[in-house]
């Protein structure tokens, strides 16, 4: 999907503000200061030293080019100079990519390619620019995606150093694919090879190692990789945003890894189709697990700004679909933007404003009827005016559209692990049956009557207490009689 200029100037500021985020402590170790000690090791002779497999396979020429490249003189800048210097036509940042390349993929010393992997992080982290040389270069993912590849049952810290480097240097090639490079490549017809396939494969890698308990350093990657909307498609077929839902419910995970999967989130949002999908996974997931409803209660859980800040940058992006809007307005975020702590944050101000008017808005264009679809549907009940008596007595024929579904979801919300989404449900299923005249057959034929009865032991008191009040309707023929004598 194309973008708009402002949006592109929008995600590179946050993208430019998420560098706060390196500072954390990523793994058991930080990976910066593992780079610092692994670079720190290489030998001081590179032309003598060629039995220790540094320069394994290598011509003259280019052991001369990797010495001048890895004097200890050398700085962050020179290395950037020496790659943009050329002779004739050849680029010497060409055959200095390559060359590294060629030594991760050939080495077999944990220790040389451990360097190596070391040493092109770095410069990709001096200069993200020389990013391109990789992308230009024969078969530049190959190398990492095979240490990617290789998964050992015993936890050994080496290979998992390897593999996070892996990780973050992939990340960093796919999220700096200049539009344009594929353009040419698209019409080339080269895409789907050099591309496309590497990355379906990183992306799949990269949603098997958020899930683990060591999440950091992958989902950093991942939010790099989002960056390029050719790896939104995997990413979804893969149930990554089921995976970000997970990762964004407040009480489970840290603080961090609920940024980060905000993050990820934020990357979707620019996607039109990927905010369908969004809709539609949160559409099929069991109430406790949909990724706007924990979004929602990380907001109102959450203290730390930028958690904060990530969410309504992804919400105000979800303003575009009004489904989406619908199920912010039923899991009650307007009510927990009155709740939120002045902020001196200019962005992130505007942003809460934005979002607020725009679901007020939507909400004061609904019916009566579609508020209460809007809430049911969102898979977590309030305490709100469309749950009475005269609600249920004006609009218990609507509930017959679609066979049923809101009382099909009704039912479904019995095994709800949010109290009030329990109290609210057999108080709900309870007032159709009393109103509706086949209300107590049709929630009985759902399976309603038998979840109600097993909350009426619930241990909540107002869960039991609705519970018992919905049996009650469910058996009784005539309710108002029973309750006037």
């Amino acid at each position: 999907m194309s973008m708009t200029e402002e949006k592109l100037v929008e995600r590179s500021q946050i993208i430019a503000q998420s560098k706060e985020v390196a500072k954390d402590v990523m793994y058991s170790f930080h990976i910066n200061e593992e780079r610092k000690k692994i670079l720190e090791t290489k030998p001081s002779d590179w032309k003598t030293h060629e039995d220790n497999g540094f320069t394994i396979g290598l011509s003259q020429h280019d052991i001369g080019l990797l010495s001048d490249f890895e004097d200890p003189s050398v700085s962050a800048e020179d290395r950037k100079t020496l790659l943009q210097e050329s002779k004739g036509e050849q680029v010497f940042g060409e055959r200095i990519v390559q060359m590294y390349l060629d030594l991760v993929s050939r080495v077999s010393n944990v220790k040389v390619k451990k360097y190596f992997l070391a040493r092109i992080d770095q410069v990709l982290s001096e200069d993200i620019g020389c990013a391109q040389l990789f992308n230009e270069a024969k078969n530049p993912y190959m190398p990492f995606l095979r240490i990617l590849r290789v998964r050992t049952t015993s936890a050994n810290r080496e290979e998992e150093i390897m593999r996070m480097f892996a990780c973050r240097i992939l990340a960093k090639l796919f999220g700096a694919l200049d539009k344009w490079y594929l353009m040419s490549l698209s019409e080339a017809r080269r895409i789907a090879t050099e591309v496309e396939q590497p990355l379906n494969e990183f992306i799949v890698i990269l949603n098997t190692l958020a899930r683990t308990k060591n999440s950091f350093i992958p989902l950093k990657a991942l939010k790099d990789t989002l960056k390029l909307d050719l790896s939104h498609e995997s990413f979804n077929r893969e149930s990554g945003i089921r995976m970000l839902a997970q990762l964004m419910a407040p009480g489970i995970n840290q603080e961090q890894v609920i940024y980060l999967a905000g993050f990820c989130t934020w990357m979707l949002t620019f996607n039109e189709k990927m905010l369908r999908m969004i809709d539609m996974s949160d559409a099929e997931e069991k109430s406790s697990q949909g990724l706007i409803k924990n979004m929602v209660a990380s907001v109102k859980q959450v203290q730390r700004e930028k958690v904060i800040r990530i969410c309504f940058a992804a919400f105000r992006n979800m303003l575009n679909n009004e489904d989406l809007k619908a199920r912010m307005v039923g899991l009650g975020l307007l009510d927990v933007i009155k709740t939120l702590n002045q902020t001196d944050d200019k962005e992130l101000k505007e942003n809460i404003t934005k979002v607020g008017e725009s679901l007020k808005t939507f909400l004061g264009h609904l019916s009566t009827f579609e508020k209460y679809t809007t809430e049911v549907m969102s898979g977590q009940l309030q305490r709100s005016a469309v749950h009475n008596e005269d609600f249920w007595r004006k609009n218990n024929a609507m509930f017959e559209h679609a066979s049923y579904k809101h009382i099909r979801k009704l039912v479904e919300l019995l095994d709800s692990k949010d109290p009030l989404t329990l109290e609210m449900a057999c108080y709900d299923l309870g007032e159709f049956a009393r109103f509706h005249p086949d209300g107590r057959v049709i929630v009985t034929r759902m399976g309603g009557k038998g979840k109600v009865m097993k909350l009426m032991v619930h241990r909540t008191e107002a869960i039991a207490k609705q519970a018992l009040l919905c049996i009650q309707k469910l058996m009784v023929t005539n309710w108002e009689f029973l309750t006037k004598s």
